[in-house]
């Protein structure tokens, strides 16, 4: 059997430039851009993951949701805000950690997450 491997995640938008400055905001780094068209962040590392009806965001259970590690939950939720994001509930998930669900200004669903302390 082949292997299969995650090479990427994207998001897509009507305004890519507008978007790319959000993510840019939260302290992600362009690695290229062909503008109009495509933005690529850099990135060491990624994880997919298949979750249960109870992990969905919206009554369509066909939810894509990139989560990102971030050091302060707080921090990162505040600077999301600031520049345009709706952010949800923080969920205390005990010894895992916290996390909190936001839509970007282009109405794409992401998380936040912090590991326990």
């Amino acid at each position: 059997m082949s292997s299969v491997k995650l090479k990427q995640v994207y998001l897509t938008a009507n305004d890519p430039e507008r978007l790319a400055t959000f993510y840019e905001g939260l302290g992600l780094k362009v690695r290229f851009a062909d503008p109009g068209k495509w933005i690529q962040f850099v990135s060491d590392a990624a994880a997919f993951c298949v979750a249960g009806p109870t992990e969905s965001v919206s009554s369509q259970l066909q939810d894509a949701v990139v989560v990102f590690d971030v050091d302060d939950l707080e921090a990162a939720v505040e600077r999301a805000a600031a520049m345009g994001a709706e952010v949800g509930a923080v969920r205390d998930m005990a010894s895992h950690g916290r996390a909190v669900t936001l839509r970007d200004p282009g109405g794409n669903v992401i998380q936040f997450y912090q590991v326990a302390k």
